[in-house]
This record gives C-alpha cells, sequence and structure tokens, in this order.
C-alpha cells in the first residue's frame, strides 16, 4: 500500500476516534450532572439557566483547516458559511470552501510513465446543509467563567467545481460550537465529503474527510430569550 494513502488512512481513523471519545465523554458527564433550575440565581456557578439563544438569529462563519483524501492528499481547505436557526435546535446553512490540490501520487505516476496525469489543480466546493443540535451544555473554565456550548449533526448536499469532479457532493458530519458571548462562538467540526471523481477513464467515489475551525459571528448581536419576549 502506498505510504501516503496509509497515512491518511490513519489521519481518517483518529478523527473518528476522537470524536467518539468526545462524545462518550458527554453523554457520561450528563448522566452524572444535577439539572439546572431554570429560575433565579444559583449559589453554585454554572447552575443558572441557560443565556445563548440561536433562534431566529443568523450565523456568519469563517473557517480553516485540512482536507484528507485518497488520491489527491492533504490540502489547506479554507471556506464561509452562513446558516439561519429557525429554532435552538434547527439550521439551514449554505456554505463555500476553496482548497488547491497537489496530489501525492503525481509524481509517483509521472516518473513511472513519463506522464503528468494527476495535475496540481484547485477545487471550489459548494454544499447546502441541514443542521441538528441534538445536545445543549456548559462547562467552567477555570472557575472564571461559565461557557455554553452545543453539540451538532449536519447532512446536506452540493456540488465541487473542480479538473476532475462530477455531479453532486454529499456532506456528512458532526461539530461543537461555544459561545464566547452573545455575538461569538468559536466552531470545531469534522465532515465526511463524498463525490464523483473521473479519474485516469475511471469513475471513482471518494470519501474525503475534513477538519477544520472557526468562528462565527451572530445577528442580531443580543442574545434574546424567547420567555422574556
Amino acid at each position: 500500500m502506498c505510504p501516503y494513502l496509509k497515512c491518511n488512512r490513519l489521519i481518517k481513523i483518529a478523527f473518528t476516534a476522537c470524536w467518539a471519545m468526545l462524545l462518550s465523554t458527554v453523554c457520561y458527564a450528563s448522566s452524572l450532572c444535577p439539572i439546572p433550575p431554570e429560575e433565579g440565581k444559583s449559589v453554585r456557578k454554572g447552575l443558572g439557566k441557560r443565556l445563548f439563544q440561536k433562534s431566529m438569529r443568523h450565523e456568519l462563519n469563517l473557517y480553516g483547516g485540512a482536507l484528507a483524501t485518497d488520491l489527491m492528499g492533504t490540502s489547506p481547505l479554507a471556506g464561509i458559511a452562513y446558516g439561519f436557526h429557525f429554532n435552538e435546535d434547527f439550521a439551514l446553512e449554505l456554505g463555500f470552501a476553496y482548497t488547491a490540490h497537489d496530489p501525492v501520487l503525481s509524481k509517483s505516476i509521472e516518473g513511472f510513465t513519463g506522464y503528468d496525469l494527476i495535475k496540481r489543480h484547485d477545487a471550489r466546493m459548494y454544499s447546502g446543509n441541514l443542521l441538528f443540535h441534538p445536545i445543549h451544555g456548559k462547562f467552567m473554565f477555570f472557575d472564571m467563567s461559565v461557557l455554553h456550548f452545543d453539540l451538532y449533526l449536519l447532512a446536506g448536499i452540493g456540488s465541487t467545481d473542480s479538473h476532475y469532479d462530477k455531479g453532486l457532493t454529499y456532506n456528512l458530519g458532526a461539530g461543537m460550537k461555544v459561545f464566547l458571548n452573545s455575538w461569538m462562538s468559536l466552531r470545531l467540526e469534522v465532515r465526511n465529503i463524498i463525490h464523483s471523481q473521473q479519474l485516469l477513464s475511471t469513475e471513482v467515489i471518494s470519501h474525503d474527510l475534513s477538519l477544520t475551525a472557526g468562528v462565527g459571528f451572530w445577528i442580531p448581536t443580543s442574545s434574546i430569550d424567547p420567555l422574556d419576549q
């Protein structure tokens, strides 16, 4: 097996294991934590009601990271996404991402055949995704502040504009949002990107893995509790 392909597969296994450990830790912690009161002030930090509200708000995200593929190797990835939250659980998001591929197999194939069959190229990815936030929580940061977070799942469809891609692109993923204040959040996401590629007169289905981190800006900037309206 090509060492580059083996390395990419090890990266994918490591990403999957990290997310499995994160989800299991959250599920275990949720079974031990007391249920926070919905009203009034609490003696201990972290037991007050949820302050950050997503319902009927717009979210603009800027992010960057890495894209690991079987055929093209690992490439840097940057993008922007706009989302609208219908309520605390569901949101619709439109995204654009850009990457530049420098195929790991191109030099080996060129050295063996004398032809540059897999050219260096860039790719532009467009997507529309539905986000589901099933888990809402909070954690204390060194006894200084209490930060709220959401764990979410996403699924969607789009297209990839590149020299080798054809047809539709499908997205499946999971992520975490940490809310710093009423108008800013941090985001960590892993995504499986499924698409068809035409390579050397053969059509193959590629499962790419992206790992990104970004910052989100929320509009309106004030967080309004629906119970207070």
